[in-house]
């Protein structure tokens, strides 16, 4: 087991609290908090994957994508859906293309 201060550190635990606090935040946030959190992770997976090795130019253009357009739903959350469509057919399209 990791001392507590290197778990601390370690990408994997930090995304793991992320999550947890996220679904603790969602009980008591307007709706769109819940989608927008997810992005969130799925961006902060996205980094933990370039750090491994284990992303290409396609899934980075995803996390691109998150970070231009996650703070839609603070201000459009019409848009904010429509991104989420987007990013959904972006996944799909990397699904796609790897069967």
């Amino acid at each position: 087991m990791k001392s507590t201060e290197s778990i601390l550190k370690d990408k994997h635990f930090q995304l793991l609290a992320f999550l947890i606090t996220s679904a603790r935040g969602c009980v008591d946030e307007p709706v769109l908090y819940g989608p927008l959190r997810l992005v969130d992770a799925a961006s902060r997976l996205i980094d933990i994957m370039e750090d491994e090795g284990k992303s290409n130019d396609e899934i980075s253009k995803l996390k691109e994508l998150i970070e231009e357009k996650k703070d839609l739903v603070m201000y459009d959350e019409e848009e904010f859906i429509r991104f989420l469509d987007g990013l959904s057919k972006e996944l799909a399209k990397i699904i796609k293309s790897s069967e």
